[in-house]
């Protein structure tokens, strides 16, 4: 077998099979082993290698002979052509897997007693006799898709007629049988892809039939290993099919019988190890490194140099970073690298160009698999507009507004949470094991591909890098926006960029100040823990509907755009704060103007940055009296414009002027005049 093999449909029998591209997981092996039966059901999204596990499995039956195998003349049995559905046939296959799961037991019951030679004397219907009697209908598949041409009437009198004669016989095989199915979910792609084209071309379409021919098999599957543990039937199944099961009353049962393929990083880095291997040393760059390194044999080097940031980033992981993390994709870019001379690959620049190809090649062809789960959306209008690979909360709030503004769809709402759900789109994510912020990206197939509309709450959002050129055709600037600190990739942790500390929003919002009076004293008391407790609590408690909310020391500031709810969260934290030890008492101001806000790279969370509004109030808070709380005159107009029981009175200063000079005493800072009042409930 030759290194980078894309397609296992290349492997046609045992010969061309080598057990060194096949890489190991426990799963897998416990799915491999000869000895077990309980796992018969392969599940992964394209190109995870299930065909290449289903034909290992094939070949191990084979070579110990323990079984007689279906198909007789291929590894597998797998359908090809296409099936036109009448509208009375489509809308009883487009019903529910019981149809299909009837029509796979048929199907299978036939293939094996004519195999075994146990169908002679079937009294059953003239159409399921037929079928019986046909010789050139060897495996399941044929005997499948003859049975597709049947009407709805005539396959459930064959389904009768299976439950009262072919599966007795069934039952009573006492040979081993094993039987390989593969390719289901390609039979019916029309059914999710075409969803444009015309039903006089197609025939009629529904993409629940993709869906339940496989789960159909599935169930089958499941039910004939319970009935006769002699006959094994093992099957292919697409993740995004698979996954339908996970809500019914069986999926414990069905997920016990099936193998996930699912590579982490180290894997997939032996699978390009292996692969390499297969290479003939006049291959490598540096063949004396071959046994020691194979990467840096056939790369040349260990490391590759971001041009941006000045990192030496590992060559495997800047290699695995522009796939989606499949074996196939590992495949594409490492046929484009065999593809160079060992004197051209021995340059960086060429081994970059190859990848970014390779990387290209991947996105393109995922895009076009993934369109038919994202309904109408328009991505390459979208795609055109993102300015660069790392995105605030706002970019994209914003992107989403102007896209769903100029007529786009009504499922176009959705548009970012599906290029998050099918892998491309990241974000920010704090791992708790490691105590770091990292990049987390969906793998495909992870979660389902019905978007729900909702993104996980950052402040920054990550474009997959296999889409790298894709967008920058669409959109040279993206490709002129790179971040200089930041690599974007998988699970890599988050360094942190200076502008995102820059991404500041100003508006008119309210503020709230405050502090404990005597708060030294009671440090110097040794009681200053329970009333930061306290306040700390309060503040988590009342203020967790507020835009911002900070405490530093005993000093909080709290920001809100609704002048009743700040204060009574001034009034709560004032109540709350005075029951701690020694009773302290806060004196709070409140005011309203232009406050700065940002977002916490790390989480997303609006942080006070700012502001002449939060200036001003920090000015009047320390004149308020202990156990008060004092507004602006712009506060109180804002407060007076909300129904409310609160009021105000003056505060006047000294000799009855009508405002105060509340500036820093002791600084050069300018006068700060103004009017205050005693807020009272």
């Amino acid at each position: 077998m030759r290194a980078w093999t894309v397609d296992a449909d290349d492997i046609r029998v045992a010969e061309d099979f080598d057990d060194a591209l096949l890489h190991h997981t426990p799963e897998i092996d416990s799915f491999l082993n000869l000895d077990r039966d309980d796992k018969f059901i392969v599940i992964g999204t394209k190109g995870f290698g299930k065909t290449l596990l289903l034909k290992a499995k094939r070949i191990l039956y084979q070579r110990d002979g323990r079984a007689a195998c279906l198909p007789t003349g291929n590894l597998l049995d797998k359908p090809i052509g296409d099936k036109v559905f009448s509208k009375e046939a489509l809308a009883f296959f487009a019903a529910s897997s019981l149809p299909w799961s009837k029509l796979w037991l048929t199907a299978i019951a036939a293939a094996t007693l004519k195999h075994l030679r146990r169908a002679d004397g079937l009294r059953v219907a003239a159409k399921l006799t037929g079928l019986m009697a046909d010789e050139r209908l060897h495996g399941v598949i044929d005997h499948f898709v003859r049975l597709l041409d049947f009407s709805p009437s005539e396959l459930q009198r064959a389904a009768a007629d299976t439950d009262g004669h072919l599966l007795p016989r069934l039952r009573a095989i006492n040979s081993p049988v094993a039987i390989f199915i593969d390719g289901v979910d390609e039979y019916f792609n029309k059914h999710i892809e075409s969803r444009a084209s015309l039903p006089s071309v197609t025939g009629p379409l529904s993409p629940s039939v993709w869906y339940f021919a496989q789960l159909g098999l599935v169930e089958v599957a499941y039910q004939l290993r319970r009935i006769n543990h002699h006959l094994k039937v093992f099957a292919a199944i697409r993740k995004e099919a698979y996954a339908r099961l996970q809500t019914t009353v069986m999926s414990q049962q069905y997920r016990g019988s099936a193998v996930d393929i699912v590579y982490p990083v180290e894997s997939l880095r032996e699978i390009f190890v292996n692969n390499i291997r297969l290479e003939k040393s006049d291959r490598m760059v540096r063949p004396e490194r071959l046994r020691a390194d194979p990467i840096e044999a056939f790369l040349g080097r260990t490391t590759i140099s971001h041009v941006y940031t000045g990192e030496d980033e590992d060559a495997f992981d800047y290699v695995c970073r522009h796939t989606l993390l499949r074996p196939r994709d590992l495949m594409t870019i490492g046929e484009r690298l065999a593809a160079l001379r060992p004197e051209e690959r021995r340059h960086e620049h060429r081994v970059k160009e190859a990848v970014n190809v390779g990387a290209t090649e991947i996105a393109r062809e995922y895009l076009t698999e993934i369109a038919p789960y994202i309904g109408d959306l328009d991505l390459e209008r979208l795609l055109g507009r993102i300015p660069g690979h790392i995105l605030t909360r706002d970019e994209v709030e914003a992107l989403f507004q102007s896209h769903s503004a100029e007529g786009a769809a009504a499922d176009e709402r959705h548009v970012f949470c599906a290029l998050y759900r099918v892998g491309l789109l990241g974000h920010l994510h704090h791992d708790w094991v490691r105590g770091d912020w990292v990049q987390r990206f969906l793998r495909p197939g992870e979660a389902t591909l019905e978007p729900d509309g909702v993104l996980p709450r950052a402040t920054r959002y990550l474009v997959h890098p296999v889409l790298s050129d894709v967008i920058g055709r669409l959109n040279p600037g993206y490709l002129e926006r790179i971040d200089r600190v930041d690599i974007v990739g998988y699970g890599r942790a988050w360094r942190g960029t200076a502008s995102a500390e820059r991404a500041v929003t100003t508006r008119a919002l309210c503020v709230l100040t405050g502090d404990v009076k005597g708060f030294g004293g009671l440090m110097r008391a040794g009681v200053d823990a329970g009333v930061r407790q306290a306040l700390e609590d309060a503040l988590r408690k009342w203020a967790r509907e507020t835009i911002a909310a900070e405490l530093a020391g005993d000093t909080v500031s709290v920001v809100h755009d609704d002048p009743v709810l700040l204060a009574q969260v001034a009034r709560h934290l004032m109540d709350e704060v005075y029951r701690a030890p020694r009773q302290p008492r806060l004196r709070i101001a409140l005011h309203y103007g232009e406050v700065q806000t940002r977002r916490r790279a790390t989480d997303g969370a609006q942080m006070i940055a700012g502001g002449e509004a939060l200036l001003c109030a920090a000015r009047v808070e320390p004149h308020v009296a202990p156990g008060q709380i004092w507004v602006t005159e712009e506060f109180r107009v804002q407060l007076a414009e909300r129904p409310s029981l609160w009021r105000t009175t003056p505060v006047t200063g000294p000799g009855g002027a009508a405002e105060i000079n509340v500036k820093k005493e002791g600084g050069t800072e300018p006068d700060l005049w103004v009017r205050l009042h005693r807020l009272e409930f």
